[in-house]
């Protein structure tokens, strides 16, 4: 499925990297039960700095850059 996705986001010019693929791949799966239009919002909340979402979602983020998180939101609106 991450592969598919790949190829489907880099016909529209969207290159996503290993770890955003991977984790859309598990969102997408998941999509019924938590919709994207709510991870996208948790997401730019994260990329605000917005602590209250750090200390909620931080644990899930841990090792990643706010440049891997801004992939992991345009990724989630090409999605939706």
């Amino acid at each position: 499925m991450a592969r598919r996705l790949a190829k489907r986001w880099a016909a529209f010019g969207i290159m996503a990297s290993e770890k955003v693929l991977q984790r859309m791949e598990c969102w997408l799966g998941k999509a019924d039960s938590h919709p994207l239009a709510k991870r996208e919002a948790d997401l730019a909340l994260l990329l605000a700095k917005n602590a209250e979402a750090w200390e909620k979602y931080g644990q899930f983020y841990e090792g990643w850059t706010l440049e891997e998180v801004a992939e992991l939101l345009e990724a989630v609106r090409a999605a939706s």
